[in-house]
């Protein structure tokens, strides 16, 4: 099965000083360095660390009714 390629990054690429992270996407170096040589499940398990997700969530519990 071939994936979608995704990512956090907004173009907003900054690295905080003190937390080592992207102030536009909170990545790591680490994780910047070697997003592209991970596998998906690596990729989502970042992305839902980083917080993606609960916003789909969060709106789908908070529907008075389902279209």
């Amino acid at each position: 099965m071939e994936y979608m390629y995704v990512t956090p990054c907004i173009s907003v690429c900054k690295i905080d000083r003190d937390s080592r992270k992207c102030e536009g996407c909170g990545r790591s170096i680490e994780e910047i360095t070697n997003w592209t040589k991970y596998t998906h499940e690596q990729r989502m398990d970042i992305m839902r660390k980083l917080g993606y997700g609960k916003r789909r969530q969060h709106e789908r519990k908070s529907r008075r009714y389902n279209s």
